[in-house]
């Protein structure tokens, strides 16, 4: 039964045991239905899939992979030869990269006595799944053995050229394998750079053969920056930008009641925003700035400024028993609390806020200097962040908070 079994398929084995075990334990799951009911297509149980195309090329493989008694072995078929020492290979070079390495082969061709045996080079791709480990995944940086190690020969001859010797910080020096990726986009094909090059280094199949499956819906969503991405990057700025206004409100004093929690209400601060605010550089030749306000107003002629998307920002603050009953009272008080946050967030930390009865429009401004200009021109940045309160008046205002 288990005669051409791969080492792969065996530890697929074992992880799909694992899983099984854990659905007929959970109690709150239908375990008979999502194990024995549901189908499970690689493309839905793999984090990555790509496939080997032109299976004749396979035939120079086992040539340089020296294979040709275990060709004889299994009567010339060079696929179910190679398929073992290709596994082998890709489960050494992604190593801590991925939890699982799987394949799928397609069931023997049957035909007529009468007839000639199909090529095996008509048989369909091979098909393999990746199963990451999101930590390490993305890593563009292989560390190998030190460079006076035994093992440092081993290392080179698995990477080839793309080995070289690298000082780190901590004064060690090593073995090394860089790979490209400057955006998280670019980083998450990193497997896929591994996986063409080893195949290309080792069994002679070129990247042409390779059909990878991991970011082809990416471009729908990159953007026109220099350095192609698809938002992670954006998302990082802002909620970095949420956390430093979050902390600075924490750390104010002066105000008539204290800030108990400051929670994020936007899909950039949980990452699910497909297109996230950008910093914007702006033509200043464009605007007049008000002297009391700080504020900026567009010229007669002149285009308006992009727009940008508000971040907002929910404050509850402490209770208090002296609110009044009153709607209108309310909102008048609340008016003055926003004009008084505002003076605060001005004074010690220098932001422009405008207050409204409603909420506080909150600007940062990030000043560069001019030597960084022509690198950081972007960094000349403008956010929008509306602070909108509740708490002690949120049940006069709880639809709306």
């Amino acid at each position: 039964m288990c005669a051409d079994i791969t080492a792969c398929t065996y530890k697929q084995l074992q992880h799909e045991a694992s899983l099984s075990m854990q659905f007929w334990d959970n109690p709150t799951v239908d375990g008979f239905q999502c194990l024995l009911m549901t189908p499970k297509p690689m493309i839905r149980t793999s984090d990555h899939v790509f496939q080997l195309c032109e299976l004749v090329k396979l035939q120079s493989s086992c040539k340089k992979l020296n294979l040709l008694s275990e060709l004889m072995d299994h009567s010339g078929d060079y696929i179910h030869t190679a398929l073992p020492f290709i596994l082998s290979l890709l489960q050494q070079g992604l190593s801590q990269r991925i939890h699982l390495l799987t394949h799928s082969l397609s069931p023997d061709p049957k035909w007529s006595v009468e007839s000639e045996a199909p090529k095996h080079k008509a048989q369909p791709p091979l098909s393999f799944g990746l199963l990451l480990r999101a930590e390490l995944s993305s890593t563009v940086l292989d560390r190998g053995p030190p460079a006076d190690s035994p093992k440092a020969a081993e290392f080179r001859q698995l990477w080839g050229p793309r080995s070289e010797l690298r000082r780190f910080q901590d004064g060690d020096i090593t073995e090394a394998v860089l790979w490209h990726g400057e955006s998280i986009c670019q980083k998450r094909l990193v497997p896929k750079q591994i996986i063409t090059h080893l195949l290309q280094l080792h069994a002679d199949i070129p990247e042409s053969c390779v059909r990878y499956v991991g970011a082809m819906v990416d471009d729908v969503i990159k953007t026109g920056s220099e350095v192609s991405g698809t938002g992670e990057e954006e998302s990082l700025v802002v909620v970095q930008s949420y956390d430093d206004l979050s902390r600075k409100l924490w750390r104010l004093e002066g105000l008539p009641l204290t800030i108990t929690a400051v929670q994020g209400a936007h899909p950039a601060l949980r990452y699910t925003q497909v297109f996230p605010p950008r910093p914007l550089k702006l033509e200043y030749s464009f605007f007049d700035r008000e002297k009391t306000s700080r504020s900026l107003v567009p010229k007669e002629g002149k285009p308006c400024p992009v727009y940008i998307t508000p971040i907002t920002v929910i404050c509850h603050m402490e209770g208090s028993g002296k609110w009044p009953h009153d709607r209108l009272a309310i909102q008048h008080i609340r008016a003055a609390f926003h004009i008084q946050l505002g003076e605060l967030l001005r004074k010690h930390h220098n932001y422009t806020c405008r207050p409204c009865p409603t909420h506080l429009d909150v600007w940062k401004v990030l000043w560069m200097p001019s030597k960084a200009s022509t690198l950081l021109s972007s960094c000349f940045s403008l956010f929008f962040i509306i602070l909108y309160y509740s708490g002690c008046f949120r049940t006069f205002f709880g639809k709306f908070c």
